[in-house]
C-alpha cells in the first residue's frame, strides 16, 4: 500500500510540473566583459513587430498529451526585455546609456538625433519563438530570431548601419524545465548581442 501510495505521489508530482497553460521566464543580459568603449550612447525603445503574437509571447513546449504549455516573458513585453538587454550589453561594455525617444531610421534621422552621443541604437523584433517538444527521451528546443538592429554615429557623416540577425539555434536536453529553457534563450540571445553588436 506504501508503494502504491509513493508511485501515485510522484504521478501527481509530474503530472503538476507538465501541466498546460501560461509559464514565464527571465531574459537578461548578465555576461561580464572588458570595459572597451568610453562616451554615452543613446538607446531608443524596441518595436516589436510580430503582428499576430502577444507582446510577452516566447514560445511553446508541446507536452505528452498534445497539449501545449505557451512560454511569456516576465513583464509582458519582449520589446522592453530586449531592449534591457542591449542596453546592459553596451553598459558592459563601458557606454553610458541613455534612453532617447525613438529616432527617424535614416542617415538624415541619425543627423536630428545624435546630439552630442557618440551613436545611438534601435531595434525591431520581427520573429522571436522557442519551440520545445519531447522526441524519445529527449526533448529537442529550437528558438528563431529574426531582429534589425540599427547604430546610428557621427562618423562619416552620419552613418547608420543596419544589422540584420536572423538565424535558428537547437539544443537537446535529456530532461525538460522551464529553466532550461530559461538559459537556452538566455545564452543564444547573449551570443547574438555578442556576435551582432561589436564594435
Amino acid at each position: 500500500m506504501k508503494k502504491q501510495g509513493w508511485v501515485l505521489f510522484i504521478f501527481l508530482v509530474l503530472l503538476g510540473c507538465a501541466t498546460p497553460g501560461q509559464k514565464f521566464i527571465d531574459i537578461s543580459y548578465t555576461a561580464d566583459h572588458e570595459k572597451t568603449q568610453t562616451g554615452s550612447m543613446g538607446l531608443a525603445p524596441f518595436k516589436d513587430n510580430r503582428a499576430d503574437r502577444n507582446g510577452g509571447y516566447v514560445g511553446y513546449r508541446v507536452l505528452m498529451d498534445r497539449s501545449q504549455e505557451t512560454y511569456f516573458v516576465q513583464g509582458m513585453n519582449l520589446a522592453d526585455t530586449l531592449n534591457k538587454a542591449v542596453g546592459d550589453y553596451f553598459e558592459q561594455t563601458g557606454f553610458e546609456v541613455i534612453p532617447m525617444a525613438p529616432w527617424e531610421l535614416s542617415p538624415n534621422g541619425v543627423k536630428d538625433s545624435l546630439g552630442g552621443l557618440k551613436q545611438i541604437v534601435a531595434g525591431q523584433i520581427n520573429k522571436f519563438e522557442c519551440r520545445a517538444k519531447k522526441k524519445g527521451a529527449t526533448t529537442d528546443m529550437v528558438l528563431d530570431i529574426d531582429l534589425t538592429l540599427f547604430i546610428g554615429k557621427a562618423a562619416n557623416g552620419n552613418e547608420l548601419k543596419t544589422i540584420p540577425v536572423s538565424l535558428t539555434l537547437e539544443r537537446t536536453e535529456m530532461t525538460f524545465t522551464p529553466g532550461k529553457l530559461e538559459h537556452f534563450v538566455n545564452q543564444s540571445m547573449e551570443e547574438v548581442i555578442q556576435k551582432a553588436l561589436k564594435q
